[in-house]
């Protein structure tokens, strides 16, 4: 009898031993990631829900915590979070626009933690990959550029009597500037002008706006943080002024814009989910996933805005338009 209560005692503390080892794995097995949004505007809440969306459809959902803080479009408190990530041993930071991936990759320099992100338009001329292809480092995402080339012939399209199309940017943004240099060499072969006003701060955009729209036919929105941030501003002047705004982003669209050929921040974002999963769960190497840029484009125009502007709609952009 004494054996048998002895053999009991045994087998419950063997399973008491099992249960246990069962939940510490279930705890480990639970991965934490730590996301940088720059800013709040659509194009960037979409890519967040995207990434979310691209978790879940890999079955990470349960798997994982998720840590969301948001910089408010300030340098110094992107650089406070992603050092709490570190300190903190995530196992991954998911970062949105290129102010917070700089933050991160400072943070994450001397670490293994990978981070990947999304709404950064030149990754290498900002400095986080060494190529596109092979990103090597800690560094990885999906580009936003959408191909300028289509954006200058929309505007040529849809305005074919336009000279001068002016852009706003924030100095502080490279990848503000290298779009800028672009669209700059495609619009001189359609025989169309740049002219661009920089500002460094929210505030200043105002009255920039006010000065470009007397020398320019049209704005162009170029993927800006700061200057999406103030579309509706933006539109609000240059509309006033009988001037259309084309912007390469449809969070924005239904603020005024006439004309939008944007790439999909919520497919980009759940393509840097599909990333976060060949990292944490197949172990992919960081360093040897290629960045991923899109070149799908979905156009939307806005017959409300044209009719108010007395902008007619070419059929040629009817067929192959979302028509608003």
């Amino acid at each position: 009898m004494k054996e048998e209560k002895k053999m009991k005692k045994i087998i419950l503390m063997l399973i008491g031993a099992l249960v246990l080892t069962g939940c510490m794995d279930s705890k480990q097995k639970e991965m934490r990631i730590g996301v940088i949004q720059w800013a709040e505007h659509p194009a960037l809440a979409d890519s967040l829900e995207g990434f979310k969306k691209g978790l879940d459809d890999h079955g990470l959902t349960d798997k994982i915590s998720l840590e969301v803080k948001n910089a408010n479009e300030d340098v110094g408190t992107a650089h406070l979070i992603a050092n709490q990530f570190v300190r903190d041993s995530v196992d991954l930071i998911f970062v949105i626009a290129t102010p917070a991936a700089q933050a991160a990759m400072n943070a994450v320099e001397k670490t293994e933690i990978p981070v990947i992100f999304s709404a950064v338009s030149d990754a290498k001329q900002a400095g986080l990959v060494d190529d596109l292809m092979q990103p090597g480092g800690n560094l990885t995402g999906v580009s936003d550029l959408p191909p300028l080339s289509k954006q200058v012939a929309l505007i040529k399209e849809m305005l074919p009597d336009a000279k001068n199309i002016g852009i706003l940017f924030n100095t502080s943004e490279i990848n503000s500037r290298n779009q800028i240099d672009e669209v700059r060499g495609i619009a001189q072969d359609l025989e169309i002008n740049v002219i661009e006003k920089g500002v460094s701060q929210a505030n200043e955009i105002a009255i920039a706006t006010q000065q470009l729209v007397q020398e320019t036919d049209a704005i162009y929105i170029v993927n800006d943080n700061m200057i999406a941030a103030a579309t509706g501003l933006v539109v609000d002047t240059a509309n006033g002024a009988n001037k259309p705004v084309f912007m390469a982003e449809v969070g924005q669209f239904d603020q005024g814009i006439l004309a939008s050929d944007s790439v999909s921040y919520k497919q980009l974002g759940e393509k840097a989910g599909e990333m976060a999963y060949e990292i944490l769960v197949n172990r992919s190497a960081i360093s040897s996933i290629p960045v991923y840029v899109s070149e799908q484009t979905e156009l939307f125009v806005s017959e409300n805005v044209a009719s108010k502007l007395g902008i007619s709609i070419p059929e040629t952009v009817r067929e192959r338009a979302v028509i608003q």
